[in-house]
Formats: structure tokens, C-alpha cells, sequence
């Protein structure tokens, strides 16, 4: 399940005094219940089951126990579970740093009485028919305890103990989500404001709805303006049909009938337009809207047509495929066949950009030089004013195709020996250590289970963002230099594969220092490296001491882990070597009448890259399957394993300026899985 980036939230909870421990100074905290809560957008409840909180963050050590939702660090918030009266509890354990004590005391002495828990989103809210939202899925990132809370019944021998409040209402008055009554400087008395501290509150409420109620407005205007933009080049008399719609506050669903019938009276007949009928999967009703791209911008539920496309959408399908084909994306015979029967496979760049501006409603005439006629398709919004031109759109469709072709194209080994990760954020991550689990206990007749736990040995990543420019003309559109658009980020996409190559093998090279022990990657204390003077090409005998010493590798508590090594990465010079090593029946080192039988074959796959060759044309390496011991992870942000192409219509440059980007990091997670051979 993925975070929905940026979106969080915080939750006002009470901590529970009659169970403190002063002497462990430790005290249960209810996290968060149902209650709904008014968030900005509206009246949201976070839902409390099993399936709906993912308590993962905290999995391992429990959950950062903070000051004010800050970096200042007062300890973790440990055992929570999730009651069966629906409210999530758990213990705050305080450290000893010097906050840490002084807040104690303050939760002591009584004075410390409220925490907010800090979440993010992992599904965006539904609308429910009330008009409120539901929460279905929701991260637990943090606990802190704050001075303020938003619910002034959540705290100590208050009547709502352990419930969940971001934000309250009384009187008429709301609480902002920090507990501040909307004003940072409010502060509240029996829970009452005062006069000069209700107009903060007030003013601050009428700055908010005004700015929703704008947003609002913009995209109600930018869907009639969707609706209406297919008959804009028929006349006038509609663009003053289309600002009527607007400024009389008609609704998407009342603009598109009245659109229906204005224009079935000015064909002069009692037909209505062409109309698609769609279901919508919010209210399961159906209505018919125009056929233009409103049924995907009128924000009224999702939507997906069942009848027909407009000629917009068929236009820029269509020349999509012609494109891939021309540019070589597509190469199967069949599929080839079918797109060259559509009408655009004829067309050139300019007469696309010639027949895109004619189904916006532009007016051709007086159109004649070839660069104004492409910056006018390359800039020109089609469907809503001040959007994104659909032919600028239909030229990234292809070439962030092509970046993807290149990217899979790409002769890269990393994917077959390295586990993949996902990360959140760019903020450093850590890694535990999977081998120090240790054993299962023996369990006796009534006795009882011993809960399994992880050492703190731990490695850490932090994803790093790569990435380059490149920019097409106009004048390269226009000379139907097909290879601009699709060989350039053809080659990116290869780019962007082999700079995760660069990452992979730069963790083995590098040999760094892992975090659990400050020793080398490769290390004779780690017993899994031939040094050089010792090492040796690989062979039959070479590969057996790897396999044994992997086999002998031991966890922190001494248990023999028995790791077998899946992969033999080597330099392109010893290739060969490796493979006659994995396959051959007989000992190739062996000679006729001498042969024994080869005891690794079949043991490993080898894996064979160049970037070995520049470090050390000798030095080889053994790797475990990444699933079953860790070695070596490439992470990704939000598990986006791909390039990501963003564009803009082109300002230093007439044409369209294309950025390529990947989120990324590689990182050694421990030594047990990995063994190296200097070869010399």
C-alpha cells in the first residue's frame, strides 16, 4: 500500500493517569478512536479496524514519542494495539535526555495531559451521502505530546477519555488541528474564547472558506468550459451561452442538459448533441454529458464512458499510434498493420499540429507560417483555458514511451542479483538486519511463547533524485525528425537503467564501512572475503571455499545461518570462466582421463558486467538470493521503479523541454550474503 504524498494529518488524544508508573516512567496513551473529526476539507472519521491501520512504522521499535510534533525526541511510543471498543492504545516510554525528563514531570505533576498523534494518508477519503468522508486505510507515523488540544474533553478525568479529536466544535466556534482555535496566539479558558480571540477564529474560518470556496468555483467554471469547447468554433453566440452557464452558478450536471437543448434549438431541430452516457461509480446514476473530455474533469465522481469517443480523443489515439509506429516503438507486424489503416498514419507533425488546432475551434486563417502554426498547436489548451496544450500532451505520451523502451531495453544485470525496496520520503531510512532473529525457543506442554525480537543492528538508505533536460524545436517538428522525440529519450531511458547499474555495483567496489559494525563491507572479520595475495580465479575449488564460508556464516547470537550463494558476479574478462564453472559436467580445470565430476554445477547463475572489469578485471564476487538474505537493495521512492518524464512548453527555446528523472538509492543491508575473491 503506498502513502499518498504530502497528506497528513494529526489526531488530539488524552493520556490515561491512573495506570503511570513513575519509577519505569511509562504511561498508556489512547491513540485515536472513530470520532469523526472535522478536517479542513470536511468531517472526516478514520476508520479502526485491523485492516484499515497500518502500524508497520512502529512495528519493530514502537513509534517515536516527540515534543510538539518537532525533532526534539522525548521516547517511543510502544505495545500498540488496537481495543476491541475501537479505540488504538499503547504505553509512552520516556528516555533520558534532558526534554525528555522535564516533560516527564510535567506528565507527573499533572500538568502534561494531552498528545497528538501524527498520520498519513494511504487512501484518499471517500465522500459518503451525509456528506462526510471515511478513511479506509491510514498510516500511525508518530506520537507527541502538545500543550494545547484541540478537544478540550480529551485529557486526564475528562469525560471523552482516550477518544480522537483534530479538531472540535462548540458554540459555533472551530479548533483548528494544533489545538489552537484557529489562532496560533488563542488560547482558550473553560472552554470558552473570548471576544478578541473568537474574530481571530472567525477571520481565519472566512480566510479558509473563501479559499475552498475559489477552488471550488475555478473547477465548476473549468468543467463548463470543457463541456462547452467543442462548439466554441461555431459561433459566437455560443461562447455567450458558455459565460452565462458560468456566471449564473448552473451546476456541470444542469450546464450539459441545457447545452442539449440550446444547441438542438440552434440546429434548428428537436435532436439533442451527441452525448455520452457514463455510470457513475459513486451513486450508480447515470447522466449524459457532453462528449468532451468533462466526464473526466467535472470532479462529480468517476466516471467511464460506455458509448463512443469525441473526435479530440479519437484525434490523439489515433496519432499516438501512428507515431509509435513511425518512430519504431511498436514492432509486432499485426499491430503495425491495424495502425497503419487509421488516417493519421499519413499525416506529418505539421499537419497533426494543423488538424489539433481545427478540432479546438481555432481559426486557421491568415495561418500560414509553419513555426507559428506549430507553437500555436504546442501552447494552444484545447479543453479548459490555461491548461496543458493535448498535443504537447500527445508528443510526451510518445516519448515517455520511448523512455521506457529504452529503459527495459537496456543490458543492465543489477535487477538479477538485487532486491528491490520502496521509501517514503528522502529522509534516511533503516534497514534491520534480518538475520539476527534467531532461533525458535522449545515450548513446553502450557508453557509459554517468547516473543522473537531483532537486534539493533541496522543499515541505512537515503534515495538520492537523478536526472537530465532535453529540449525538441519546432523546426524538428515540423521537419518530421520523428527520432527527436523518441531516439533522444530512447537513449535517457537506457541512461537512467545504467546509472542504477552504477549505484548496484558501487556498493560492492566501494566497499564501505556498514553501519552495525564500522568494518568494511568485504572484511576478514566478516569471513567473507580472500584478500589479495590469497585470492584466486574462479574455479571448482574456489567456488566450494565461497559456498562453505557462506554455509558457516553465523548470526550475533552464534546460530548458523547456512547461506547459499545464488549468483557468481564476476568482470566480462572471467565470463567464460563462470560459466563453464556453472554448466559443465566435469571439472574444466581437469584434463583428459583425469576428469572428476564438477560439485558446484547447477549451485549458481552467473552474472557478468563491465563496470567489474574497470575496478578489477580479477576480483569476483558471490551473492546471495536477495529474498532469503540480505545483500544488496535498490530502492525506489514509492516503489516507482521506472524514469518519470515531466514537460513544458519550451521558453529559451521555441519547442518542448522534457525533463528525465529517477528517485533511487543503493545500499549494502549486511555481509552474511556476500563474499568477494580479490582473484590475485
Amino acid at each position: 500500500m503506498e502513502l499518498l504524498n504530502g497528506k497528513t494529518f494529526e489526531r488530539v488524544a488524552t493520556i490515561e493517569r491512573e495506570h503511570i508508573d513513575t519509577t519505569q516512567r511509562t504511561v498508556p496513551v489512547a491513540i485515536s478512536s472513530e470520532n469523526p473529526v472535522r478536517d479542513w476539507w470536511g468531517t472526516n472519521t478514520l476508520l479502526h479496524t485491523k485492516q484499515a491501520i497500518d502500524l508497520s512504522r512502529g512495528a519493530e521499535n514502537g513509534f517515536p514519542l516527540l515534543w510538539r510534533h518537532g525533532d526534539e525526541m522525548l521516547g517511543r511510543v510502544k505495545d500498540v494495539k488496537l481495543g476491541k471498543d475501537k479505540i488504538l492504545r499503547g504505553v509512552a516510554y520516556f528516555g533520558n535526555s534532558e526534554i525528555a525528563r522535564e516533560k516527564w514531570q510535567d506528565v507527573e505533576d499533572g500538568v502534561l495531559t494531552d498528545i497528538s498523534v501524527g498520520g498519513s494518508f494511504m487512501q484518499e477519503p471517500e465522500l459518503q451521502e451525509d456528506g462526510t468522508y471515511i478513511t479506509r486505510k491510514w498510516m500511525v507515523n508518530e506520537v507527541s505530546f502538545v500543550p494545547v488540544p484541540a478537544d478540550q474533553r480529551a485529557g486526564v478525568n475528562r469525560e471523552n477519555n482516550g477518544g480522537s479529536s483534530a479538531t472540535t466544535e462548540g458554540d459555533g466556534i472551530m479548533a483548528d488541528d494544533k489545538g489552537n482555535g484557529g489562532g496560533e496566539a488563542a488560547e482558550q479558558s473553560d472552554g470558552v474564547l473570548n471576544v478578541a480571540q473568537f474574530k481571530v477564529t472567525q477571520r481565519e474560518l472566512l480566510n479558509r472558506g473563501e479559499k475552498q470556496g475559489v477552488a471550488r468555483e475555478k473547477k465548476r467554471a473549468s468543467a463548463i468550459r470543457e463541456l462547452c469547447a467543442p462548439w466554441l468554433s461555431r459561433g459566437q453566440v455560443y461562447s455567450d451561452f458558455m459565460n452565462a452557464l458560468i456566471d449564473s452558478d448552473t451546476s456541470i450536471e444542469q450546464a450539459s442538459l441545457k447545452l442539449n437543448e440550446f444547441a438542438a434549438a440552434e440546429q434548428g431541430n428537436n435532436q439533442p448533441i451527441a452525448t455520452d452516457y457514463i455510470q457513475r461509480e459513486d451513486t450508480g446514476s447515470q447522466d449524459a454529458v457532453s462528449l468532451q473530455h468533462v466526464r473526466r474533469k467535472a470532479g462529480t465522481g468517476t466516471a467511464t464512458a460506455t458509448a463512443g469517443q469525441d473526435a479530440m480523443d479519437k484525434f490523439l489515439e489515433g496519432a499516438e499510434q501512428a507515431l509509435t509506429v513511425k518512430t519504431g516503438l511498436i514492432t509486432d507486424p499485426a499491430i503495425k498493420r491495424d495502425i497503419r489503416k487509421n488516417e493519421f498514419h499519413s499525416m506529418g507533425m505539421l499537419d497533426m499540429a494543423r488538424e489539433y488546432l481545427r478540432l479546438t475551434g481555432t481559426n486557421l486563417t491568415g495561418i500560414h507560417d509553419k513555426l507559428a502554426l506549430m507553437g500555436n498547436a504546442i501552447t494552444r489548451a484545447g479543453i479548459i483555458s490555461h491548461s496543458t496544450s493535448d498535443f504537447s500532451n500527445l508528443l510526451e505520451n510518445v516519448a515517455n514511451k520511448a523512455l521506457l523502451v529504452g529503459f527495459q531495453e537496456a543490458e543492465e544485470t543489477w535487477q538479477i542479483w538485487c532486491r528491490r525496496g520502496t521509501l517514503p520520503d528522502f529522509r534516511t531510512s533503516s534497514r534491520v538486519n534480518m538475520s539476527t532473529f534467531g532461533d525458535l525457543d522449545l515450548v513446553y506442554e502450557n508453557g509459554e511463547y517468547k516473543y522473537g525480537t531483532f537486534s539493533d543492528l541496522k543499515e541505512t538508505i537515503t534515495l538520492l533524485t537523478y536526472g537530465k533536460l532535453f529540449s525538441i524545436s519546432r523546426q524538428a517538428l515540423i521537419n518530421d525528425d520523428t527520432g527527436s522525440f523518441t531516439a533522444i529519450p530512447r537513449k535517457f531511458g537506457a541512461a537512467a537503467n545504467r546509472k542504477l547499474g552504477d549505484l548496484a555495483y558501487g556498493v560492492l567496489t566501494t566497499n564501505a564501512a556498514l553501519n552495525q559494525d564500522s568494518t568494511a563491507l568485504f572484511h576478514a572479520d566478516h569471513s567473507n572475503l580472500v584478500a589479495p595475495g590469497s585470492g584466486a580465479a574462479p574455479s571448482v575449488t574456489t567456488v566450494e571455499t565461497a559456498i562453505t564460508a557462506m554455509a558457516l556464516q553465523t548470526d550475533p547470537a552464534g546460530n548458523t545461518l547456512n547461506i547459499s550463494p545464488a549468483y557468481l558476479l564476476c568482470p566480462k574478462a572471467l565470463e567464460f570462466t563462470a560459466q563453464a564453472i556453472a554448466n559443465n559436467q566435469y571439472d574444466p580445470a581437469g584434463t583428459a582421463g583425469t576428469l572428476t565430476d564438477n560439485g558446484v554445477r547447477g549451485r549458481f547463475t552467473p552474472v557478468a558486467d563491465p563496470r567489474l572489469d574497470s575496478d578489477d578485471p580479477l576480483q569476483w564476487y558471490m551473492a546471495a538470493n536477495p529474498n532469503v538474505a540480505d545483500t544488496v537493495e535498490m530502492a525506489f521512492l514509492d516503489g516507482n521503479d521506472t524514469p518519470f518524464l515531466e514537460t513544458q512548453d519550451g521558453w529559451k527555446q521555441d519547442g518542448v523541454e522534457y525533463k528525465v528523472r529517477i528517485d533511487a538509492a543503493a545500499s549494502a543491508l549486511d555481509f552474511r550474503g556476500l563474499y568477494q575473491n580479490d582473484g590475485n
